[in-house]
């Protein structure tokens, strides 16, 4: 009869399962850093709203261990939701079968708190926003990549994300929708003389009037000295032991009027293409200033009146347009533009920079000073590779895109290396993009090519980004047969038992509870 007991109640959680995928299946996530006090984004959304029979899921992406309990920390547990241990990586999914307010926090990170809303109006409940950016230190021509996420989708509502200077002043400001219902991303070129070398500026994000105010801190890059004639050191100024995030910058001079560069030699099809590039500072009086060039008027501090335009054309293999943009030049001679790839798409990719000049004029030129007018590069878009490496903390996935044949991938993490070959035709400029998991290679990372260490100012390694999960590398070279290593100064993440046994200190007083509670119901079962 027991047995018969036993059976139905799990016949009956079978049912409750099956029933609840048909409705709504909502993410939470415990971000890297979760466990740090001081860090305020520790559940990304903290706030939810959602329905009946809603299924919410926790994944830990932190290091350390957390829960998710229902209650409030100084009172405890309500007798409600009790995860148990979330490790790093696992998960946690709770189906909400009753309206209701859920209060919840972390047994071993108390600050650590959140609300899911049950099926009932709550009208003055504050919606939750988080931000963040791909990289935290940016050069000249880069664009600031904004994403974020909010706790509740409500039409017609946008998020304003802004940018303010180290005093208070605006420095950008835009608009942007929400994607999936919760989720939204905007970049924002860094290019106006409003970015000051060595500042430090503030990202704000808010979603309408009804949220808080997210806020992310990143700082500008000093610039290379304009002052020498032919300067062509990176905008970056690398440490000792940090590779360069930007190519050097070309140089227009009076045999080439116009530069242009993407960010990366290569891309993947979900990946924005940033085209940057400057103009000669004596072009304006060698073609007979506004007599042919397009010009738009502007009012600056350095007294220009006038900004020439550009035209960015990008176009794939077969000659086919896929993207163009007119953009305006600053008062120090840069542009930038912002182009997007098709979806799933592969192969190389051409962009053209001209110079734009007023209709009917351009012949007038003469055929030397229109060739100079204009200036070309090309870059590759890839599909990437994956590479799974197994650690201590779970399988991480190393993504490859290649116009070389990539071999003999192996990832030593006893050494604190990952290795692999690459191989293309002789004569052939062979490039290729990695990323690693900091979970796979930890600290600063040193690239080899067959055993030789390339130097950090470089121009053959950039660093393509460098998250709190994440470090993307860019690697150049000449082809035949190389030897690619990549190599840390720190092992990957140590395992749970190592880095959270200071935190565990409730963890067997909540393992003896529960055991005690099971064998309390069986006893209590029996005497029935």
């Amino acid at each position: 009869m027991g047995y018969s007991r036993y059976y139905l109640v799990a016949i009956c959680l079978v049912s409750a399962v099956t029933f609840s995928l048909s409705f709504a299946e909502i993410p939470v996530v415990i971000p890297l850093g979760a466990a740090n006090q001081n860090n305020p984004f520790s559940l990304s959304p903290s706030t939810l709203e959602v329905q009946v029979n809603d299924t919410v899921t926790w994944k830990n992406q932190d290091t350390a261990a957390h829960t998710v309990t229902t209650g409030k920390p100084g009172l405890g547990f309500d007798g409600r939701i009790d995860s148990g241990i979330i490790p790093p990586g696992g998960t946690f999914s709770y189906t909400f079968t009753k309206t209701g307010l859920y209060q919840y926090y972390c047994l071993f990170h108390p600050w650590m708190t959140g609300f899911v809303n049950v099926g009932t109006s709550t009208p003055d409940m504050p919606i939750g926003i988080l931000v963040s950016t791909d990289k935290s230190v940016y050069s000249k021509g880069d664009a600031i990549h904004v994403s974020g996420q909010v706790s509740q989708f409500i039409a017609n509502k946008q998020v304003t994300v802004w940018v303010t200077d180290s005093k208070g002043t605006g420095v950008s400001i835009v608009h942007t929708e929400t994607r999936t219902g919760r989720d939204f991303g905007v970049d924002i070129p860094v290019t106006a003389a409003t970015w000051i070398p060595g500042n430090n500026y503030t990202i704000y994000a808010q979603y309408g009037p009804a949220s808080s105010v997210a806020t992310a801190l990143v700082q500008y890059e000093p610039s290379s000295n304009n002052n020498t004639v032919q300067d062509t050191t990176s905008d970056v100024t690398p440490s000792k032991d940090t590779y360069m995030s930007s190519y050097k910058k070309a140089i227009p001079d009076s045999n080439g009027y116009v530069t242009v560069q993407t960010g990366r030699h290569v891309y993947t099809s979900d990946s924005p293409v940033i085209v940057y590039g400057s103009i000669w500072d004596g072009v304006f009086a060698q073609v007979g200033g506004g007599a042919y060039l397009a010009t738009v008027p502007i009012s600056d501090t350095t007294g220009n009146t006038v900004a020439e335009l550009v035209d960015v054309t990008m176009t794939d293999m077969n000659g086919n347009t896929v993207s163009s943009k007119q953009v305006q030049v600053s008062s120090d001679g840069s542009y930038v533009a912002q182009m997007k790839i098709p979806i799933d798409s592969d192969g190389l990719y051409h962009v053209q920079a001209q110079l734009k000049t007023k209709d009917g004029l351009v012949q007038t030129l003469g055929g030397d000073v229109i060739s100079k007018l204009g200036s070309s590069t090309n870059f590759l878009v890839i599909t990437p590779d994956a590479f799974p490496v197994s650690t201590n903390l779970g399988k991480y996935d190393v993504e490859i895109s290649s116009n070389s044949t990539v071999t003999g991938f192996t990832a030593d993490l006893a050494q604190k290396k990952i290795s692999f070959n690459v191989q293309g035709e002789s004569g052939t400029r062979g490039t290729t993009d990695v990323i690693v998991p900091k979970y796979v290679l930890g600290g600063q990372i040193q690239v080899l090519i067959d055993g030789i260490a390339q130097p950090f100012n470089s121009d053959g390694v950039i660093v393509t980004s460098d998250t709190a999960s994440e470090t993307g590398f860019e690697i150049n070279y000449h082809h035949s047969v190389h030897t690619i290593e990549l190599v840390g100064s720190d092992a990957a993440e140590p395992p749970v038992q190592v880095q959270a046994v200071p935190e565990f200190g409730l963890a067997p007083v909540i393992l003896a509870l529960s055991v005690a509670g099971i064998i309390a119901v069986s006893y209590r079962t029996k005497l029935v």
